[in-house]
């Protein structure tokens, strides 16, 4: 019989240093274990010796006592308990219960993220301990290794939603803004013929269909309001913004109908007014779609897809 002496040796404190970390993992293994078991999730169920069963009652442990006693009776389900939950966290098959969490616990994205990654320390730390006492043949480390590779296997077939890229808190103006943008785009393609229309309706992100859900989605959000987008919703309201600026300065705001609503201020008008207070409406809206532009490029400067977006921008403007 192994012996449970290092078992004596965990401090009194354990659990209340854990609790977080191991509340995190067993939902995520719960989360994974729930999915449709498909050939890959049941290769990591027999890896692993893990079912929703186990992992409930698993999750059920609320104190030092109940923790020193599933290490001493079940160590390796505790174990891979704590692995396959540290793998999905680090994938987007988590999402779900870091919105739940998010939501419970009432703390913005920043703060989830600092969360997530204290768990992820001490769930490194917490298997690395077992792997040092647990006996295991073959070793747990080779176990490990085993069960990582499945689990790469499931979600390569499974990659899962989107992870959200940014949360954007818009102000009043900024909303509205983003809200004008995407409808104005949205109404182009019935604009007339154009070379600049046409072009910017070979841009999928831009089309109307594609539209349509984030302009559902701003259309329910209040200002200050967090707002998770993924990568791909950034593109395309970076472009959106994009364009509507374009339109903004260019004739094409004539034929989508704006030209009275935001009239060109004459240059001697525009000089007279240089000290008011109160921006023009075009120059308002160039302030603002400017300084989001701005942002997404300071904030994502390698991110290939922004790169790729900002080129297909750039050449919408020879077309102009």
């Amino acid at each position: 019989m192994p012996s449970n002496d290092w078992l004596h040796t965990i401090p009194a404190d354990l659990y209340d240093q854990l609790a977080h970390c191991l509340s995190l993992h067993g939902m995520a293994c719960a989360e994974l274990l729930s999915r449709p078991q498909e050939t890959q999730l049941l290769q990591l169920m027999a890896l692993t010796g893990l079912n929703t069963i186990r992992v409930a009652e698993l999750n059920t442990i609320a104190d030092h006592d109940q923790l020193l006693q599933a290490l001493e009776q079940q160590p390796h389900h505790l174990y891979n308990l704590m692995l396959l939950g540290r793998l999905s966290l680090e994938t987007s098959l988590a999402a779900p219960v870091l919105r739940y969490v998010q939501q419970q616990m009432h703390i913005d994205a920043a703060q989830l993220q600092q969360l997530k990654i204290y768990c992820l320390e001490l769930s490194g730390a917490f298997l690395a301990l077992l792997e040092e006492h647990l006996p295991a043949t073959p070793s747990l480390g080779l176990h490990r290794l085993q069960v990582e590779e499945a689990f790469g296997q499931y979600v390569a077939l499974h990659p899962g939603p989107e992870p959200t890229a940014a949360t954007i808190r818009f102000t009043e103006p900024q909303l509205q803004m983003m809200r004008l943008a995407l409808l104005l785009v949205h109404s182009l393609p019935e604009a007339g013929e154009h070379p600049f229309l046409q072009a910017v309706a070979e841009l999928a992100t831009l089309r109307p269909v594609a539209l349509e859900p984030m302009i559902e989605r701003l259309g329910t959000l209040e200002p200050a309001e967090d707002f998770a987008v993924t990568m791909p919703e950034l593109v395309q309201l970076y472009q959106a913004m994009q364009v509507c600026g374009m339109v903004f300065v260019s004739e094409v705001l004539e034929k989508v109908g704006l030209g009275s609503v935001f009239p060109t201020v004459p240059t001697d008008e525009r000089a007279a007014s240089a000290g008011a207070t109160e921006p023009s409406g075009r120059q308002a809206v160039g302030e603002i779609v400017s300084g989001f532009t701005r942002w997404v490029q300071y904030t994502f400067p390698q991110e290939p897809a922004l790169q790729q977006a900002r080129q297909q921008v750039l050449a919408l403007a020879d077309a102009l």
